[in-house]
C-alpha cells in the first residue's frame, strides 16, 4: 500500500498542474472565442466565420490596446478614462488590485516593483524574500514614516496571500533576481529551485 500511495502522489503531482493549466487556458480561450467569434458571425456572416478567429481577434485587440497605451497621446486619453473609471469605489476596489497584480506578473509598473530583496526580520528570527513596492512616501506627513524606510511586499507560499512591511533600508539586501523567478520561489515554498528558478 505504501508503494501504491507514493506512486499515486507522484502521478498526482505531475497530472494536477498540467490539468489545471489546460483547464484555465481552455476556459479563457473558449470565452474569447465565444464572445468575439459570435461578433464576427453577426457582422461578417457565418459563411465567412473560421473557427479560432475569435481567439485571433482577441490577441490582435490586446496588441492594439498595448500600442495605444504606449503612445503618448492615446495613452493620455486612455489614462484619463481609467482615472474616471476608478472614481467608483466598488470598481476601484476590484480594478486596482487586479491591475497591480497583472503589472507585477508582466514585469511592468514602476521600477521599484522590479526589485527583489531579502528582508532581515531580526526580531522574528528569520529572513524572507520580498518585492520592493515603494521607496517614497511623499503623501504622508514627515513624522509618520521615517526617511530611510521602504515598503516591501512579502508573498506567502502557494499564493495564500502575503503582507507588506515598512522597513528600514539597512534591513533589506537587494539581490540580482527577476521578479518572476522570486514569485515562483515564493509560490512553491522554495521546494524547487534550480538555476532558472523554475
Amino acid at each position: 500500500m505504501n508503494i501504491i500511495n507514493r506512486l499515486f502522489w507522484k502521478g498526482l503531482i505531475v497530472v494536477m498542474p498540467i490539468t489545471i493549466t489546460i483547464y484555465v487556458l481552455v476556459v479563457v480561450l473558449t470565452n474569447a472565442e465565444g464572445i468575439f467569434g459570435r461578433l464576427i458571425q453577426n457582422h461578417l456572416g457565418k459563411g465567412l466565420y473560421i473557427p479560432g478567429s475569435g481567439i485571433l481577434l482577441t490577441i490582435i485587440l490586446m496588441v492594439l490596446v498595448g500600442l495605444l497605451v504606449s503612445n503618448f497621446i492615446t495613452g493620455s486619453v486612455i489614462n484619463f478614462f481609467i482615472t474616471q473609471f476608478e472614481r467608483f469605489p466598488i470598481i476601484k476596489a476590484i480594478y486596482n488590485p487586479l491591475r497591480d497584480l497583472m503589472s507585477l506578473f508582466s514585469g511592468g509598473g514602476p521600477d521599484a516593483m522590479k526589485k527583489v530583496v531579502i528582508v532581515e526580520l531580526d526580531k522574528l528570527g528569520f529572513s524572507a524574500i520580498g518585492l520592493v513596492t515603494r521607496e517614497e512616501f511623499g503623501e504622508f506627513p514627515a513624522d509618520v514614516i521615517g526617511k530611510d524606510k521602504i515598503a516591501v511586499y512579502i508573498p506567502m507560499s502557494y499564493m495564500l496571500g502575503g503582507f507588506t512591511t515598512i522597513i528600514e533600508r539597512s534591513k533589506v539586501k537587494e539581490i540580482d533576481m527577476p521578479v518572476e523567478q522570486a514569485i515562483k520561489l515564493a509560490i512553491t515554498g522554495w521546494i524547487k529551485a534550480d538555476k532558472n528558478g523554475v
